[in-house]
Parts: structure tokens; sequence; C-alpha cells
């Protein structure tokens, strides 16, 4: 995940946020470094936070947010709107359980100690979030993340985070979020499973990349943009909804490595062979963007 999904909010916010904040973490009874260790952060970065002197990224936020056990929102709306607010992002999501019948291959989330249901609900999670945002950017007469405020390859970065998140949070203690850029992005704690879980984000058909090719058990996102009417193929919409879902482990082969100025530097592509050879364990053919699914199994 990179750092380049930064806001740059006004001062009073900064401080409003800041307070916010400190006021959270003192009514749970947290030290700086407790709610740090809880985040996944440094305690340093909280100091800075509470002293309102760090932009903040959308990553930061949620980390901050299910840390205090709050919505995004719940951390910065109180200083923005009124909370009678008439909701703007009208997408109609499906629930956690309408979602179960996109998914299959269970024995493959099993084996790494998830289950539908936890996969179902971390997707409802970072959509809650993400519609949260951008609920709140229409309303100041912004775009949506995905409408232009943010560039596409950061738009990923920042709904991997929040997926990174509901996998953590929905896992019934099975994950914990890594420190800030570690891998993987998510540690088991339990002996029985995996160590950890590593998760790459892509638009549309687009194979998921890094910057670097590691070992490991991988769950690979590609979502599409919708608009608040459905899914268009020939029209790119603004609302991020995931169309497919693969686990499995890949290791350093199955990876196309780059170093070109075009690339913006390193990156490290999965390969199409090694992507079609995991496991697809999530699949909304609504929202399929290709004309025939060529990599169903």
């Amino acid at each position: 995940m990179n750092n380049d999904d930064s806001l740059t909010p006004p001062d009073n916010l900064l401080q409003a946020l800041a307070t916010r904040v400190r006021v959270l973490r003192r009514e749970q009874g947290l030290t700086q470094e407790q709610l740090a260790d809880r985040a996944g952060l440094n305690p340093r970065h909280i100091q800075k936070v509470e002293a309102g002197e760090l932009n903040i990224t959308i990553s930061t936020l949620s980390a901050l947010a299910l840390a205090l056990g709050v919505t995004i929102t719940g951390l910065i709306e109180p200083h923005l709107v009124s909370e009678s607010r008439p909701q703007t992002t009208s997408l109609s999501r499906l629930s956690p359980n309408e979602m179960l019948p996109c998914c299959r291959n269970t024995d493959a989330l099993n084996s790494i100690g998830l289950t539908p249901e936890m996969l179902c609900h971390a997707i409802f999670h970072a959509y809650t979030v993400i519609d949260s945002i951008d609920s709140s950017l229409l309303e100041g007469g912004l775009e949506r993340l995905a409408g232009g405020t943010v560039e596409l390859a950061n738009l990923s970065s920042i709904f991997g985070n929040l997926l990174g998140a509901g996998v953590a949070l929905h896992s019934g203690g099975q994950f914990v979020r890594n420190g800030s850029h570690k891998f993987p992005d998510l540690v088991s704690v339990n002996s029985n499973f995996e160590s950890g879980i590593e998760i790459k984000v892509a638009l549309e058909t687009n194979i998921p990349k890094g910057h670097l090719a590691k070992s490991g058990i991988y769950f690979t996102f590609r979502y599409v943009l919708v608009t608040v009417s459905g899914f268009d193929r020939s029209h790119r919409g603004d609302i991020v909804s995931i169309w497919e879902v693969r686990c499995g482990r890949l290791s350093d082969i199955d990876f196309s490595l780059s170093n070109t100025a075009g690339d913006s530097g390193k990156t490290a592509v999965i390969k199409t062979e090694a992507l079609r050879q995991m496991s697809l364990v999530y699949f909304d053919q609504a929202l399929c963007p290709y004309k025939r699914y060529v990599y169903f199994n």
C-alpha cells in the first residue's frame, strides 16, 4: 500500500480531529502507545495526530476509526455537518447475507482461517467506509473518490487498506493488521493457519501488482466503477464495487518484474496464469467486466 492518499484539511479541521481522537482515546482508558498498537501505527504518529501536526491519510483515518470502535465519519462528521443531513450516496448495496451467493470454494477460505461470512462482512465494511467518505465529499461540492478526487491508482491503495481493516475486524480474532508498509498486510494470531495475508487490489480486468515479489498467501480483489443506476460495461462510473476475489499462495516466480520509467519504477505484476490458478472465492456475475469470463473456476 502506498502513502499517496493524503488529505490536506484546513487547520481547524485538523485541530478538531486531534481533539476527537484524544477524547475517544481517553474515554477508553488507552495510552497513546496502546492506541498505536491497536491501529498498527507508530506511537509518534499518534502524537502528531493528537497535536494536529499531521496531514491525515484515508488509511490512517480507517486505522484510527477501527481501533477506537467508530466509523471514519464518526471521527470527522461532528465537525463538518449535522447528523441529520440527507444521504446523498443512493446506490443500493447488497447486505453481507445477500452477498453470500457470490461466494464459492469455501474450503480455500477455510484453509486460511476465514469463512464466506467473514469475507462478505469485510467487503461490506469497506463499502460502508468509502460510501460515507463519498457522501461527505458530495455534500461539500466535490467529486466522489473515484470521480476524480484521487487518482485511480491511489484509489486502489485506499480501497485495499479498507478491505484489510474489514478482514481484521470480521476475522473472529484470527488476523490483525500489520504495521504500515509491512509485509504481509494481515498477520495471523492463530498458529493453525498461515502466518499472514497480503492484499492486492486492481481495477476492472487489470492484473494486481505491487512493488516487490514476495512469497505468501494473497487475497486479490478486483473492482469496477458503477453509477447509482448500476453497472454498465461501456461506461465507467464513480462508485467502487467488487466483482472478483481470489486467494492462494504465490511464490516469487509467479510475478513478472519490471523496472522501467513507464511503470514508475519497480513493479511486480502477478502473472496471468498464476492469478488463474488462485481459488476464486467471490464472483459477482452482474458486475463482471468481461464479455466472456475466461478465468472462471
